[in-house]
């Protein structure tokens, strides 16, 4: 028993070790240029230079989660690793071409930086899904949302500040630097065990979605997946323009020569988020497991509230806000990704994978990100990026707490009814 122990343990922390790295080598590649500020680049139009980059690149990355509700849900296991090393490689040279390009074709480089990477995700993820300690492994994949965004942003600005590399070679530099480490994790991920029998039957066995499957589960459960696309939309919304801006933010409040500030604030979120959602793995029950992950999320939006409601009074200091609100504003999210998809699959003992969720949702979050980028240049809103964000805060965090409500209802009752049918086949 000892022995069978030891063997989970290390294939527990094998596999959340490969998903750590390559994520964070894939966000290398994507975020890295965000340490930048390109006040120089002349595009042309009235708008900044960062946003249209911004939106640039998200537009990509949003057509690549469309794109993988069919990739991602009909993904032959075989055919991941071909499928990691060919879209990050590929987002890599685009680094390269940016560097180069004249600045009008930068912005297309970095559109076609974006338009692979999203499916990144959803092929690290099926090697996690499915498992007992689907939460607990999921949890190391998401650290990279919190941890590993700041570091790359982190390594960016040194390399700007102390090595002097230049602002558009920058991003590739910084691709280049992390590379070697996503190759050895798509090996690892390679290598990594299979969900076992007790997985299967825990969890409920996950295979390819086709469209017709797809269909059925949208007929079946649309309107509560509804719900939770829709919160999932708004925490995308502030988590992203928290994310792209963050270098601004600190700017503002005074702090721009302090790059490490962008690493350190997101240490405790991501600690405290962590912890938080790779408990789950102790929620055995799949019913429990989803409304006390959705409890959650309706806390993470009180406290979005709360803390940037005594930001706003000069109540608290910037850096309690942004780990506060960084909090709120992960916690729900993270929790999409470790728990709330994952125990909804093992929950309706649906045959299929949580990519198609993750996708589906994932998509639509990105559209309502360039959305809000969009409104804010067209409607030439002038006051700063940390004005925007408390506004952007308030509002959805407001608005997360209604959607929770009636989320929670609409599945619980379903639930209710299945089991109602059940028993009732029983006793005839």
């Amino acid at each position: 028993m000892v022995k069978s122990n030891r063997i989970d343990w290390v294939s527990t922390s094998w596999i959340m070790t490969a998903a750590f790295l390559c994520y964070t080598g894939m966000y290398a590649v994507r975020k890295s240029f965000l340490a930048g500020q390109y006040v120089d680049l002349g595009l042309g139009f009235d708008i900044n230079p960062k946003t249209a980059m911004v939106i640039s690149q998200v537009l990509g990355y949003m057509l690549s989660k469309f794109l993988g509700i069919k990739i991602i849900s009909e993904m032959s296991p075989t055919k991941r690793t071909q499928w990691l090393i060919a879209l990050v490689s590929f987002g890599l040279a685009m680094l390269a071409a940016f560097a180069v390009l004249p600045p009008n074709f930068k912005i297309i480089a970095l559109f076609l930086n974006g338009l692979p990477l999203g499916i990144v995700f959803g092929a690290v993820m099926s090697y996690l899904e499915g498992r007992r300690n689907t939460e607990l492994l999921a949890a190391a994949l998401s650290a990279t949302f919190i941890f590993s965004t700041g570091l790359v942003k982190t390594v960016g600005v040194i390399l700007l500040q102390k090595y002097n590399v230049d602002e558009y070679h920058m991003p590739f530099v910084t691709g280049l630097l992390f590379f070697p480490f996503f190759i050895l994790a798509v090996w690892m991920l390679k290598k990594s065990k299979k969900p076992n029998a007790l997985d299967v039957a825990e969890r409920s066995k996950r295979v390819p979605m086709n469209r017709k499957k797809r269909k059925k589960f949208l007929l079946e459960n649309g309107w509560g997946f509804s719900g939770l696309v829709i919160i999932y939309i708004l925490l995308t919304i502030i988590r992203d323009f928290r994310d792209n801006f963050v270098v601004e933010f600190w700017a503002e409040l005074g702090y721009a020569q302090e790059p490490s500030l962008i690493t350190i604030s997101e240490i405790p979120v991501a600690i405290i988020v962590l912890l938080i959602t790779a408990l789950g793995i102790l929620i055995r029950n799949n019913a429990l497991a989803f409304n006390t992950g959705m409890l959650f999320t309706g806390l993470g939006a009180i406290v979005i509230l709360l803390a940037t409601s005594f930001f706003k009074q000069n109540l608290i200091s910037p850096m309690v806000w942004m780990i506060s609100s960084g909090i709120g504003i992960y916690l729900p999210y993270i929790l999409f990704h470790c728990l709330l998809f994952e125990r909804l699959i093992a929950l309706l003992q649906y045959k299929g994978n949580v990519g198609f969720l993750f996708y589906t949702a994932d998509a639509l979050g990105y559209l309502g990100s360039v959305t809000v980028l969009l409104v804010k240049e067209i409607f030439n809103y002038n006051n700063s990026w940390v004005d925007f964000f408390i506004d952007l805060n308030i509002q959805t965090a407001s608005a997360i707490l209604l959607i929770v409500c009636a989320t929670v209802w609409y599945f619980n009752r379903k639930s209710q009814r299945k089991a109602n049918w059940e028993n009732a086949q029983l006793q005839y």
